[in-house]
């Protein structure tokens, strides 16, 4: 039995302590199989490494009277430098188990070959989950706590997962986390919801996802009024990323793209072709140039540029990801390869997290520099040497726009939006692979930071980036990025007005 008994966690933050599980109490026998539903940040994969042992509560007390997983397809547990195959050794001395037997079940479930015999820290995360899977099964836990294991692979790599856990092992407890209710629908007998830190449990999943539907309903009705404006439904940067995580699992085009990119990065890993990582990273890239925000996707399309050999591309993608508020625990070991690739000391370029900081303060990705380049030079289309130098040199949004300005490409743009230059000049193109839904998306970043009446009379105005440069310096939107302000005011460029 798993007992966890008036369990609370508290994470200390900037702005104070954080109370992500607040008194819960739960029991879990031998067989019982719980689904848990809750928004991002709820605090599900939280109380899912309490259960493991990987933390401990703040107050409360987790009893475990059966073995239990580390949970599925997390390879924190790893060691980076050493190989797949060492990492399995490791693994069944610990547990006292035979090498060789464990070795050949690995060999066989997560397909790897050779790169079995590489370090795991060049393993992209979709390598690293089948590793940490098969080390899963061969160790007989009681107890499997599996937190969303169905976010990486192909649907090959799942139907093989869900025999080996629900079928194979089906007499196990388990702890199942997912985002898709049908997962949770099928494979648990008691569900829960996680919601402001408090547990409420269901023995109806229709009365719990009833009830989980309400909960996202109302924060749907809060975030987006009718979903008439995108501009309008979103207020800052966090509320952005959650928009667009909805909007984009539930678009048709979207998900297209990323199942191309995952099965073709199914198929590169297993054959190492060029080709199949080319087009993993073309699928991938356009589904990012339908929504750039979504974090996930920027780490894996580093990791399909990575393995053609473009160390700062795969760099670019790993620092967004991370920027857009990818844990820095699943980039960190990439970004410190690809730096040490290219001759350098990953301790010179430290990787910068997200924050829930105002605008200018945030940590720039890849869109805030290509949407500060469409504004201030009147082109979004930066060179990735540019782009790189950008993400590792400037700790701030606000410092990649005073760097801008304070180049000469911006007097170009400045003459622009007072009109000095032709209108041919003027009309800047976008190019197809920057598609009009994109812009709108990194638009967004910038105008998310300004007063409601300012963006709703600034975005009828949308189009030509010396049109919204001109608004921006008429109307003294920056007056809040002080970096930024200052290098305008200090170039003479502070107001268009004649």
């Amino acid at each position: 039995m798993i007992r966890l008994n008036n369990v609370k966690k508290v994470y200390p933050t900037r702005f104070g302590d954080r109370m992500v599980l607040d008194g819960i109490s739960f029991e879990l026998s031998k067989g019982e199989r719980l689904g848990i539903l809750g928004r991002n940040g709820a605090g599900k994969s939280t109380m899912v490494r309490l259960i493991s042992g990987a933390e401990r509560p703040t107050s409360g007390t987790v009893e475990r009277h059966m073995s239990v997983s580390w949970p599925l397809a997390f390879g924190g547990a790893f060691q980076a430098f050493l190989t797949g195959r060492d990492n399995v050794r490791f693994i069944s001395r610990i547990y006292g188990q035979d090498f060789e037997r464990n070795l050949e079940f690995v060999e066989q479930f997560s397909e790897l070959g050779q790169y079995l015999e590489e370090p795991v820290r060049t393993y992209s995360s979709g390598m690293r989950a089948r590793l940490a899977f098969a080390v899963s099964m061969i160790i007989e836990f009681d107890c499997f706590l599996i937190d969303e294991i169905s976010a990486v692979g192909d649907a090959r790599f799942h139907d093989r997962c869900n025999f080996e856990l629900f079928e194979k092992r089906s007499d196990r407890a388990m702890v199942i986390i997912s985002h898709d209710p049908g997962h949770i629908r099928d494979h648990c007998s008691r569900w829960a919801i996680l919601n402001n830190g408090r547990f409420t449990e269901f023995d109806d999943f229709d009365v719990a996802y009833g009830a989980y539907k309400e909960i996202m309903g109302v924060a749907d009705r809060s975030l987006v009024a009718a979903d008439s404006s995108f501009l309008d439904s979103v207020r800052n940067r966090s509320h952005l990323l959650e928009y667009s995580y909805r909007k984009a699992g539930i678009d048709d085009r979207f998900r297209a793209l990323v199942d191309e990119a995952e099965f073709a990065r199914s198929r590169a890993e297993w054959t190492r072709a060029h080709d199949d990582w080319k087009a993993a990273e073309r699928s991938y890239a356009a589904a990012l140039a339908i929504y750039p925000f979504e974090r996930s996707y920027w780490l894996v399309l580093g990791h399909a540029i990575k393995e053609q050999g473009n160390l700062i591309g795969a760099e670019i993608c790993y620092r967004t990801a991370v920027a857009f508020g990818q844990p820095a625990q699943d980039v960190a070991v990439h970004l410190e390869f690809v730096i040490e690739q290219q001759g350098l000391d990953p301790r010179d370029y430290p990787l910068r997290r997200f924050s829930r900081a105002s605008l200018p303060e945030q940590v720039p990705g890849k869109p805030d520099i290509e949407l500060l380049s469409y504004i201030f030079w009147g082109t979004a289309l930066v060179a990735d040497d540019e782009c790189f130098r950008f993400l590792r040199e400037k700790s701030s949004i606000d410092h990649v726009a005073q760097a801008m300005v304070l180049d000469d490409r911006y007097l170009s743009q400045y003459a622009r939006a007072i009109g000095a230059a032709d209108e041919e000049v003027a009309q800047v193109s976008v190019e197809s692979d920057h598609s009009d839904q994109r812009l709108d998306y990194i638009l967004a970043i910038f105008f998310t930071g300004l007063n409601g009446p300012a963006r709703e009379s600034l975005c009828p105005k949308l189009g030509r980036p010396s049109d919204i440069l001109r608004e921006i310096l008429e109307r003294d939107l920056l007056h809040d990025w002080v970096l930024t302000k200052s290098a305008i005011t200090s170039a003479g460029y502070e107001s268009t007005r004649q």
